[in-house]
């Protein structure tokens, strides 16, 4: 592993590969490697370790031309994989199977018809991407920066995609809860991606990375990093759109900046 931030004190030895029970140690581990997974309260703590472990127990895994101990990359990606799904459960990511994992980012080919029937088609050097009925495909090396609270999180990034494209169509809004109005919705989230599209094209920096001016799903899916990863900017760049995704996520993650932190692993179960 390459300049490695997760392999540094890593507590599992090999012949645990492939198991999904996490111990008490190996869980404090991926917490500290994480820093974003420690601002959780001991309950949600608790409840994140068990989404994590049900993720390993029923995620396929393939990983490629990575040489440490497969257990490590499994556990760092299904802790930040399951907690967009705190407040959702585990049958949200039920047309998820595989993560693929490989060395760095990697080229794609894309494809584009506009609105005439022309087709452009070009390579893109990817960090991750999400299938419909098909696997996540992350970059261990983006992965890696992922959790620090720097604002990006290819994991949470894909699995934001993932929950989109659970209703059928990767268009910027899952299927919402019934006490969700689908109009506000729209509102504050095509009416900040509108904005957003005028910063990228005058070139203006904002703390939502431009990449969301793309389209409607990556708008849904960057914010949904800063939402996890750097609260207090989202809400303060955009309060509605902090609005909606806490009350789809039913998390407050800025809320969660004021309260007390776990500071100690779980007992081993």
């Amino acid at each position: 592993m390459t300049g490695s931030k997760s392999g540094r004190g890593w507590p599992w030895r090999r012949e645990r590969a492939g198991r999904a029970a996490v111990t008490a140690e190996q869980w404090h581990w991926v917490r500290e490697q994480h820093p974003i997974l420690g601002r959780l309260t001991a309950d949600e703590d608790a409840r994140l370790k068990e989404l994590a472990e049900q993720f390993l127990r029923r995620k396929r895994f393939e990983v490629r031309g990575l040489e440490e101990d497969e257990a490590l990359y499994r556990l760092v990606v299904a802790a930040q994989a399951c907690l967009p799904i705190l407040g959702l459960g585990f049958e949200w990511y039920r047309g998820w199977r595989t993560v693929v994992l490989l060395p760095r980012a990697f080229e794609a080919q894309m494809e584009e018809t506009d609105d005439s029937g022309v087709v452009r088609e070009w390579e893109e050097e990817l960090a991750g991407e999400a299938w419909d009925e098909g696997p996540v495909v992350l970059s261990w090396e983006d992965v890696e920066e992922s959790g620090w609270g720097h604002g990006c999180n290819v994991v949470i990034h894909e699995a934001a995609h993932k929950l989109d494209l659970l209703d059928g169509a990767m268009n910027g809004r899952p299927a919402l809860h019934h006490d969700m109005d689908p109009e506000e919705w729209h509102r504050e989230l095509g009416g900040a991606y509108e904005r957003i599209c005028a910063d990228e094209r005058a070139g203006r920096e904002r703390a939502v990375d431009l990449y969301a001016a793309e389209n409607p799903a990556e708008f849904f899916a960057v914010t949904s990093e800063l939402f996890f990863e750097q609260p207090a900017a989202l809400h303060g760049q955009y309060p509605g759109v902090y609005r909606q995704l806490a009350a789809f996520y039913r998390q407050d993650p800025l809320q969660r900046m004021h309260t007390d932190r776990v500071d100690k692993p779980q007992s081993q179960a």
